[in-house]
């Protein structure tokens, strides 16, 4: 996956767990609880997998998911898509 989907996809799945815990908070619905446990596991899945750099593969932390970086700060190389 391309760093650029799996910030989209962790953006969506945060999203997703805010308003199912919105959701569950209303409703007192224990569906609502289980969706926005597995919207995190999702999320969290996500970042850790794909949020690397493309060159060097390591890890980005929360730097990852600023799409105004530009650089690797561990390799230097280029995090912009080569179809960009």
């Amino acid at each position: 996956m391309k760093l650029r989907t799996a910030r989209i996809v962790v953006w969506s799945m945060m999203a997703a767990a805010v308003l199912s815990g919105l959701i569950a908070l209303v409703s007192q619905s224990p569906v609502a609880y289980v969706l926005m446990g597995l919207a995190l596991a999702a999320e969290l899945i996500v970042f850790f997998t794909f949020i690397r750099c493309p060159h060097c593969s390591r890890h980005l932390d929360r730097a990852g998911m600023n799409s105004e970086i530009e650089y690797c700060p561990f390799c230097g190389e280029s995090l912009k898509d080569r179809d960009e």
